[in-house]
């Protein structure tokens, strides 16, 4: 199929019916699309579109961060804990392990695991409560001047 200004189309379905997109500017796209329907509530599809974009492979950190969220605001627990799962093993910044645990949290919430869920509060709680008290360390040590 062509284009009327003669380019190709940027998304190719295969035979088992998984869409692929070829264009950054139409993954963009829909990631801002997704990431709206999110925000107005609609987190059905938010979780349509964002499974347009992510694959079995996906690498893209952010994206499976929003998706996580999406499929946990629609009470889909259980799919977003492989997610979650995945995020762990790519995502290498510190900063995100404490956000990463609430939002398991949440999903294991979600998915009825409610002894599982509260150990990983848990675990957020302290984790939180850690990064609390290295943060005021580290201002009081900054705050020290001489007499």
């Amino acid at each position: 199929m062509v284009i009327s200004d003669g380019a190709h189309p940027t998304t190719e379905v295969s035979k088992s019916g998984n869409v692929s997109l070829s264009s950054g500017q139409a993954r963009d796209l829909l990631c801002a699309l997704s990431y709206l329907h999110l925000a107005c509530g609609q987190g059905a599809q938010c979780v349509a579109l964002l499974r347009l974009i992510v694959g079995n492979d996906s690498q893209d950190v952010d994206l499976l961060r929003i998706l996580a969220y999406a499929l946990i605001s629609e009470g889909l627990g259980d799919e977003a804990l492989p997610i979650l799962d995945r995020l762990d093993t790519l995502d290498d910044d510190p900063s995100s392990r404490i956000p990463l645990m609430l939002l398991r949290s949440h999903a294991l919430r979600r998915a009825g695991r409610m002894d599982e869920a509260r150990a990983a509060f848990q675990n957020y709680v302290s984790l939180r409560a850690g990064t609390v008290l290295n943060d005021q360390r580290s201002e009081g040590l900054h705050d020290q001047r001489p007499a």
